[in-house]
């Protein structure tokens, strides 16, 4: 039987993995990666940088663009880690940390 995963990592039965119909298992195709929404603060400047990058390079989302870049940082991470990241132990602390570190501002990225 296959499981899934939730947030937690914690495994279920996966409800979708094989369809019965009379009795017999039918394979289903694989769905698409599971998504989860993300909420995020931007400085004004930058967001209307992106808008302006999604607007005139044809990407075809802002969400894409988005999604195309963290890909990029992550694997450039990982490339200096000399490989992936492992699993966490712990959850990530929700919310502003005290002494947060600051992100670079449009001007430093320049």
């Amino acid at each position: 039987m296959s499981h899934t995963s939730d947030l937690n990592g914690s495994l279920s039965p996966d409800p979708v993995a094989a369809k019965r119909h009379n009795g017999k298992a039918h394979p289903v195709p694989p769905r698409s990666p599971r998504k989860q929404r993300v909420t995020i603060t931007l400085p004004v400047t930058r967001l209307e940088r992106l808008r302006n990058a999604v607007y005139w390079t044809g990407h075809s989302t802002l969400a894409c663009l988005i999604a195309d870049s963290l890909d990029e940082v992550v694997t450039q991470m990982e490339e200096a880690n000399k490989g992936p990241f492992p699993k966490r132990l712990a959850p990530l602390k929700r919310g502003r940390p005290p002494l947060r570190p600051r992100c670079l501002t449009d001007k430093e990225l320049r």
